[in-house]
């Protein structure tokens, strides 16, 4: 598929920690961020090069975007080795990472990635468990990190804890999925708990205006790509509800046959994947799931 975005992994004090497809960034500063430590698999690579990077670990602050298994997976392997560090996070998300339903299924999904990367960890444990966060965060706060300070928007429609960080003097954002991801020329919009908050968060990222927008599973998108990228998404978000429209209309509202069909056409026609299977149907239900709720309004 035809790349039309130019993503770099770093940009002046942030670094993308692996390739795109490892949603983490980490931001060196005078108390440096770590954005969304991924999966449990990555713990020993993110530790590597933050003790590579950073003068002083030990003040670390690892900022959630929300809280999926690929976006907190690494959190309790860095906490576990580096005593001191911080967790910030929305109230909503701080909620579900100790809910013990939602930490058993983020504890299955990750142990997928701990199979296929069994080799590389010889046998050092990454596991995921629950964990506290230590930062509540809202629309309107800020955390401050010394001669810096990031500003906090709640983004939701992807998740409901869904929240960005915005350095409002440097005009960088780290949105999470909040913007979309690119795949090729393709923007995948998971709108997975509401599609008009999703909509309306992209609307308030295009707002801020970012010069440096940091987006998960793709990299650091800067300059004229950035506005490009956000109004592909609009695009993308809105033609995505439109054939799921399509086929819950086709198959008289069978939600399952929708998810098979999309399934079928986005996934199992392709050899090559940005997630596994298993939370691809899950982001795909809760998609089909969220447009149905709007069309029986």
């Amino acid at each position: 598929m035809k790349k039309e975005f130019i993503f770099k992994d770093s940009f002046e004090n942030i670094l993308m920690l692996g390739n795109g497809h490892v949603p983490a960034f980490l931001y060196c500063g005078e108390r440096s961020v770590l954005f969304d430590p991924g999966v449990s698999a990555f713990g020993p690579f993110y530790l590597e090069k933050i003790m590579h990077n950073l003068k002083d670990p030990a003040s670390l602050v690892l900022a959630l975007t929300h809280s999926h298994f690929d976006h907190c997976g690494a959190a309790p392997y860095l906490l576990r080795n580096l005593p001191g560090i911080k967790v910030a996070a929305s109230e909503k998300a701080a909620d579900v990472i100790l809910r013990p339903n939602a930490v058993k299924l983020m504890e299955k999904l990750n142990q997928e990635y701990e199979k296929e990367m069994k080799d590389e960890l010889k046998g050092e444990d990454v596991s995921f468990e629950a964990f506290e966060v230590d930062f509540i965060l809202k629309e309107g706060d800020r955390l401050e990190l010394g001669k810096d300070s990031l500003q906090v928007f709640e983004t939701p429609g992807h998740t409901r804890d869904c929240l960005s960080y915005f350095f409002p003097e440097k005009e960088v954002l780290f949105c999470g999925e909040s913007a979309g991801v690119a795949e090729g020329s393709f923007i995948h919009t998971p709108f997975l708990t509401s599609f008009e908050d999703y909509l309306s968060s992209l609307k308030k990222i295009a707002g801020l205006k970012p010069k440096v927008l940091c987006i998960a599973h793709n990299g650091i998108l800067t300059g004229e790509d950035i506005t490009l990228f956000i109004s592909k998404a609009i695009i993308s978000v809105n033609e995505y509800r439109d054939m799921i429209e399509k086929y819950l209309n086709i198959y008289d509202g069978e939600q399952d046959k929708v998810v098979e069909r999309i399934t079928l056409e986005e996934y199992d026609s392709k050899d090559e994947h940005m997630q596994n299977r298993d939370p691809f149907m899950l982001n795909l239900r809760a998609k089909v799931s969220a447009v149905a709720r709007m069309m029986e309004v």
